[in-house]
């Protein structure tokens, strides 16, 4: 037999579905044993039937899941016990307990679990439990030691994490952002016209879709965490990614201002003689956005990567970008042609370096230890 190491079999089941297959047969197998054992039922089948249909992604989702089960069950209990002082066992008695329950099931607004629960629950007490006086006990009693398993074993053994997924959300939003920046940049050195500058703005809307992506994955980031008790700094590591995705949606709002004032002031001035931006300022204006764009793979580094360089680093590019900005202001309130526009596209990167200041002074504490802070050069 070829020997494999504990360190390679728990890599494989620590990779999300792995691990989740793995949660399940335990908690099957341990709920079968816990009502066997200690609660001695001959055979508990449905402990593992209800650790199987609880233990889901989440330990919340595997909490909520039980509940609805617990529930169910004991409505359904109820439902056929009662029936069973009033009716026979009969074709229209059997249709009435189950009417009867799923009514009460959906008064009681029990969801698409535990409806159906209810239902079953009092169809087979009613049947199964004429022949059977413990059935109703033992199926309670399973139930809820297949539920009690299965929210112990997802919450204590590799807990679901969905970080990492904000975390890879977080860097893809801050690379399109950059991408955007990188663009307006070229054409400008190139020369910005009409159509690059639409191009650019319909660019710059079309990250929204990446923004919404960061969103999502940080509710799911917190769904996963929610009922973990280990989980203490990767809540604290979620905070931080959450108040650094505020700041890069922030920038993509003030990317959009950018594409948007370049669209209009190219499509205003694209019949005046001096419709192409004088070479000063367009390049000018290109190099402040590629400092800009360095400013947010920075500030990527610090959130995502925590590299303690970058801190420093980030300070010093904001400060060069903060320089251009006020020779730019100046060339172009000495222009020869009214670019009232770019003055907004300085506004909000005046914006965005504030944002990115003060968030990084803010964040580098909590992902930057203290020991493993550089001075600066």
């Amino acid at each position: 037999m070829i020997p494999i190491q504990w360190r390679t079999i728990r890599a494989i089941l620590e990779q999300g579905t792995n691990s989740q297959v793995f949660k399940t047969g335990l908690a099957a197998g341990m709920s079968w044993f816990v009502a066997q054992s200690v609660f001695g039922t001959p055979r508990p089948y449905f402990a593992p039937l209800a650790a199987i249909l609880s233990l889901q992604v989440t330990v919340a989702e595997s909490i909520a899941r039980g509940v609805q089960r617990v529930v169910g069950v004991a409505a359904g209990i109820l439902v056929a016990v009662g029936a069973g002082y009033f009716f026979h066992l009969t074709a229209w008695s059997v249709g009435l307990v189950v009417y009867g329950a799923v009514f009460l099931a959906s008064r009681l607004h029990m969801g698409a679990q535990g409806i159906p629960q209810v239902a079953i629950t009092a169809l087979l007490v009613m049947t199964v439990g004429r022949m059977a006086p413990q059935y109703a006990w033992i199926r309670a009693l399973d139930t809820a030691v297949g539920v009690i398993v299965a929210i112990a074993i997802n919450a204590l053994i590799w807990p679901p994490d969905a970080t990492p997924a904000a975390e890879h959300a977080l860097t893809v939003l801050n690379q399109d952002v950059c991408d955007v920046l990188s663009a307006i940049r070229q054409d400008l050195i190139s020369g910005l016209d009409s159509t690059d500058a639409r191009h650019h703005l319909s660019h710059a809307r079309k990250v929204d879709q990446a923004l919404e992506d960061v969103k999502q994955a940080i509710r799911q980031a917190e769904k996963s965490l929610k009922w973990n008790v280990m989980a203490k700094r990767r809540r604290q590591r979620l905070k931080t990614l959450r108040q650094a995705a505020t700041v890069l949606e922030h920038a993509l709002t003030q990317v959009r201002g950018i594409a948007r004032s370049l669209f209009v002031t190219v499509e205003r001035n694209v019949d005046h003689p001096y419709a192409s931006l004088p070479k000063p300022i367009a390049t000018g204006l290109g190099d402040l956005l590629a400092l800009m764009s360095q400013a947010l793979k920075t500030y990527s580094r610090i959130i995502i990567r925590r590299d303690p360089h970058a801190a420093w680093q980030m300070e010093r590019t904001l400060k060069q970008a903060s320089h251009l900005r006020h020779l730019l202001a100046q060339k172009v309130q000495h222009a020869e042609v009214d670019w009232l526009d770019l003055a907004a596209v300085l506004a909000d990167v005046e914006k965005m370096t504030q944002d990115l200041l003060v968030s990084s002074r803010l964040l580098i504490p909590l992902v930057i230890p203290a020991e493993q802070e550089l001075e600066r050069p």
